[in-house]
């Protein structure tokens, strides 16, 4: 007579137990019933609640749809270090510094500066194997900037990957220089969303997508060369789950985008998301305060399925911070192996519930800023 599996034997000693049973215990240890809301998070006027089942899920069998599809193997983020850009060549120096130690590419932040020499600043760096982006205010000849240096480097610009996420984006002809055929992998429409609450973040990314398309194909431009030019930025919150859910809503509601403008051959992981997180500034976490925050910051928008990471350190100028934050990246690939799963969430009770929620919430407050 074989002997009974190790399945059947946990099954026998340790009952199935629902969320029922769950909320029962919970208020018995409570004392008192209505103590069960005290566990409920109140953010940004969305209610989520400390326990899901799968009950829960089987009302959203959409959210299988958003899935990562089964050809892609793996997950897969760019760790893209900011640079700030005051001299050429010391900026040049540091990104030749991070690309030899681990950076996918590097992300220069030209707001301060009126105007600036490529050559001078991507010096050495052969583009096609890296990522170059660029965080701007005003300057809207960074395209053809890049047009002339690929054409004087002799490289392919359909090959060259990256950004340009403005602070203001430009508007209407001014933005016209920026869509250049040729530059198939690059979005110079990246659009940097600060940061508030979620809803309200994936509303404004979405709004401003409207308003690029809608100004930009009244002045001629093909529909499907301005929709596949925008790439967003956001922020990393305190809030672990949250930033998972945002980044997840995200890519459904992008996708809505696409299905309402008819764009072609879209998917929803087409959609170039980047994701950051700022310095810590609290004194009560210091020293090495930004590499907590850098590892719980970058792990969420990692699982939520960002393209691009960018880890600040506690002191741009400080070579053993700047390390720290670079290697964090590096960590979750080399020795946590998350570029080896394709969604560590998928099928999360509570992560794929937050995520339907935000969704709802962020498409109606969508609908309501564009009647207004």
């Amino acid at each position: 007579m074989s002997e009974p599996s190790i399945h059947s034997i946990l099954d026998e000693s340790f009952p199935k137990s629902g969320k029922d049973d769950w909320l029962r215990i919970a208020s018995q240890e409570l004392g008192e019933q209505n103590q069960i809301e005290n566990l409920i998070w109140k953010i940004g006027g969305l209610k989520f609640y400390p326990y899901y089942g799968e009950k829960d899920l089987q009302k959203l069998p959409y959210l299988k749809e958003y899935q990562i599809p089964s050809h892609q193997h793996g997950n897969s983020w760019e760790n893209l270090p900011k640079i700030t850009v005051g001299l050429e060549k010391e900026a040049n120096e540091r990104a030749l510094h991070y690309l030899s130690g681990g950076a996918d590419g590097v992300l220069f932040d030209v707001t301060g500066c009126i105007d600036f020499n490529i050559n001078h600043l991507l010096n050495q760096i052969t583009w096609p194997f890296c990522s170059i982006s660029f965080l701007a205010s005003t300057d809207t000849k960074i395209a053809t900037r890049i047009l002339a240096f690929s054409e004087q480097n002799k490289y392919d610009p359909s090959q060259l990957k990256g950004s340009i996420f403005w602070k203001t984006m430009p508007e209407g002809q001014e933005a016209v220089p920026m869509l250049q055929p040729s530059l198939k992998k690059y979005h110079p429409l990246g659009i940097t969303v600060p940061p508030s609450s979620p809803v309200e973040e994936i509303s404004k990314s979405l709004q401003q997508c409207v308003k690029l398309m809608d100004s930009l194909t009244d002045l001629g431009i093909e529909k499907e060369m301005v929709f596949r030019s925008i790439s967003v930025s956001f922020v990393a919150t305190e809030n672990f789950f949250i930033n998972v859910a945002k980044l997840k809503a995200v890519r459904i509601l992008w996708y809505q985008l696409s299905r309402a403008f008819e764009i072609e051959h879209y998917n929803s992981d087409d959609l170039l998301i980047h994701a950051s997180s700022e310095k810590w500034n609290s004194e009560n976490f210091q020293p090495r305060g930004s590499m907590i925050k850098n590892t719980t910051d970058g792990l969420s928008a990692v699982l939520g399925g960002c393209n691009a990471l960018t880890l600040c350190a506690d002191e741009e100028s400080d070579d053993m911070t700047n390390r720290i934050a670079l290697n964090v990246s590096n960590i979750f690939k080399e020795e946590s192996h998350l570029d080896k799963v394709k969604n560590p969430v998928a099928g999360s009770y509570a992560i794929e519930n937050m995520v339907n929620e935000l969704a709802q919430a962020s498409w109606k407050d969508f609908q309501d800023r564009v009647r207004s």
